[in-house]
């Protein structure tokens, strides 16, 4: 007698083409959102850090510059000493932010690496030397404000004005020559440095 081939019988499964792919994609789906969303979590904070990363090398880089010039002319440690460096130091800082910040807007329409060392370049050295000298201008100011006359006065108003004219002088003639001429080789470096890199802030 010949037996019965055993029929073969399929069971609807549960686990369909449709029923395997909906939990994968779910999956998927949960895994690449959250990728996503850690990938735009550190691309709105990378940018923060970058500027500000960059700005306290800058700043330590010309404040060690303008300590080692200092020694080199024979200046002693003292509290004018410390006070040119710590001058140096704010302005610097607050200089590499602004042009970090020029240089972005700038490579918003020009992206071409000359367009990112000129901007770089024209804001880090506009940047570092303003608002030096502005720092150096309050220094001066807050220094000489006891003299001064009545606020809102027109003698004040000329003082105002002539000490701040003072200020510039002064820092031009002595404050730029501890920058020059290696603060010039550290400028071309960093505006090199932003010019071959693939960063947009």
């Amino acid at each position: 007698m010949i037996a019965a081939a055993p029929v073969q019988t399929h069971e609807p499964s549960s686990m369909t083409s449709e029923g395997t792919s909906e939990p994968v994609t779910r999956g998927q789906s949960k895994r690449g959102h959250a990728a996503q969303s850690k990938t735009s979590r550190s691309a709105r904070t990378a940018p923060a850090g970058s500027v500000l990363g960059f700005a306290l090398t800058w700043s330590l880089m010309i404040t060690g510059l303008t300590g080692l010039q200092l020694f080199l002319k024979g200046e002693a440690l003292s509290g004018r000493t410390l006070a040119v460096a710590l001058m140096f130091l704010a302005g610097s800082f607050l200089g590499a932010i602004f042009a970090r910040c020029f240089a972005s807007l700038i490579c918003r329409w020009r992206k071409t690496p000359s367009a990112r060392f000129a901007s770089l370049f024209i804001g880090l050295s506009v940047g570092t030397a303003g608002l030096t000298a502005f720092i150096h201008y309050l220094h001066f100011s807050a220094y000489y404000a006891q003299w001064h006359g009545e606020f809102g006065s027109l003698h004040r108003l000329v003082e105002i004005v002539m000490t701040g004219a003072s200020s510039a002088y002064i820092f031009t003639v002595q404050g730029m020559q501890l920058l020059l001429p290696w603060g010039l080789a550290l400028l071309f470096a960093a505006a090199w440095d932003y010019a071959r890199s693939s960063r947009t802030t």
